[in-house]
C-alpha cells in the first residue's frame, strides 16, 4: 500500500512540475541534432557538419631494389602513409587485380574508393620510385606530369577505385616538395 502512495505522489510531482514550466513561458532556444550508427557499415549518405578526420597505420622500409611487385600485404589494412627509402632508382609495380584481395585492400564492391599515400623518404632526387601498372590495373595520372616517377621527398597520392569488374583504376596525384 505503501508503495502505490509513493507511486502517487511522484507521479503529482512530475505532472506539478510540467505545469509550472509550460505556464511560466518557458522555451527551449536551442536544438541538438543527436545521432548514432548501429555497426560498421552504414548504407545512406552521411553529412559529417563538424568535418572527419581519417586516421590508419603507416609503414616505413627501405629498399636496393630496381624491381619490386607490391602485393595486398604491402598495403593491406588500414595502410594510409607508405613511407619508402629507395637507395637506387625503383620500380614499383602495382600487383595484379587477379592477386589483390578486393576486401583485404578494403574496395570489395565496384566504386570503393581507398587512398595511400606514398612518399619517397630519399634525400635526394636521384633515388627516384617510378610506379608501373600490373595485369587488370589501370594506371592513370595527373596530366601536369610527365612521368610516374615520385622523386626524393616527393608524395603520390594513390587513390585505388574498384571497377565494375575485377580490375581496378588507380588514379596517381604527384605532390612535389615545396620547401
Amino acid at each position: 500500500m505503501n508503495k502505490i502512495k509513493i507511486g502517487l505522489v511522484v507521479v503529482v510531482l512530475v505532472i506539478i512540475s510540467a505545469l509550472i514550466t509550460l505556464a511560466s513561458g518557458l522555451t527551449i532556444s536551442s536544438k541538438t541534432d543527436l545521432s548514432a550508427i548501429a555497426g560498421p557499415d552504414v548504407f545512406q549518405k552521411m553529412f559529417f557538419h563538424n568535418g572527419i578526420q581519417v586516421g590508419g597505420t603507416v609503414v616505413a622500409t627501405t629498399t636496393t631494389a630496381a624491381a619490386y611487385t607490391l602485393t595486398v600485404k604491402d598495403v593491406a589494412d588500414e595502410l594510409s602513409y607508405f613511407s619508402v627509402t629507395p637507395n637506387i632508382d625503383t620500380t614499383f609495380t602495382l600487383m595484379a587485380s587477379s592477386s589483390i584481395a578486393m576486401d583485404k585492400l578494403n574496395i570489395p564492391r565496384a566504386g570503393d574508393t581507398r587512398v595511400i599515400l606514398l612518399a619517397n623518404a630519399s634525400t635526394t632526387a636521384a633515388a627516384s620510385i617510378t610506379l608501373a601498372a600490373g595485369t587488370g590495373v589501370d594506371l592513370q595520372k595527373n596530366e601536369d606530369t610527365a612521368d610516374l616517377a615520385v622523386l626524393g621527398l616527393d608524395v603520390a597520392r594513390l587513390t585505388f577505385i574498384r571497377k565494375p569488374n575485377t580490375d581496378v583504376m588507380v588514379l596517381m596525384e604527384e605532390l612535389i616538395e615545396a620547401d
